[in-house]
């Protein structure tokens, strides 16, 4: 259990897995990336603080009025147009 603590935070912590390897003294890497899978949750909170959607901070009221308003300068330009060809 000890290692096994060891080698995922070292490896969410950003050691390589060679490195990770040759502290356990394991012959084949195929042992040593059991351990990849335990950082998979970790990358995917890393993913989601830092990806650029992440920091919009929409509120569904918020959206909801934009597409309303867009959809009615839309429709008035549409008006507008098909007046002007007439």
């Amino acid at each position: 259990m000890l290692r096994h603590t060891m080698a995922t935070l070292m490896l969410e912590n950003g050691a390589g897995l060679r490195f990770i390897q040759e502290i356990l003294g394991n012959e084949k890497i195929s042992t040593t990336q059991i351990y990849t899978h335990v950082s998979i949750r970790r990358l995917k909170q890393i993913h989601g603080s830092t990806h650029p959607a992440a920091h919009l901070q929409r509120t569904p009221g918020a959206a909801q009025e934009n597409d309303a308003q867009e959809r009615s300068e839309l429709l008035a330009a549409l008006e507008a147009e098909s007046d002007e060809g007439e």
